[in-house]
């Protein structure tokens, strides 16, 4: 098993025990897909604010900015949490392994093409 699988293996076996519980489990594919994002957008916020950065982008410029390597180590975990929700919301919308490799390699030789034409 590769580990992309091993993630989604994962990822699915966690959600099978909390998505089976109300409202989440009446909600069709569009709900889920959209709550779950929902999810994948605050954690990735939490990860700019454990980086310093402000909800505009801004890097907080009247701070120092120096991270410790604790502070990486809450990057890393919100950075896994943004993971959780991003499988969990392709598992929803009916992604696997396969399919998630597969449109990785055709868009990332799209935007290959795309910087070899200065899109």
């Amino acid at each position: 098993m590769d580990r992309l699988e091993r993630i989604f293996e994962l990822q699915a076996s966690f959600d099978a025990s909390v998505q089976n519980r109300p409202p989440f489990s009446e909600w069709n594919k569009e709900d889920r897909v959209v709550a779950l994002l929902g999810h994948l957008i605050q954690e990735s916020y939490e990860t700019r604010n454990t980086l310093g950065v402000v909800i505009t982008g801004d890097r907080k410029w009247w701070k120092q900015q120096v991270l410790t390597e604790e502070k990486w180590c809450n990057v890393h975990e919100e950075l896994i949490d943004c993971l959780h929700f991003l499988v969990s919301a392709m598992i929803s919308a009916g992604l696997t392994p396969q399919t998630v490799l597969e449109a990785y390699e055709k868009k990332n030789l799209e935007n290959r093409k795309r910087q070899t034409e200065s899109y």
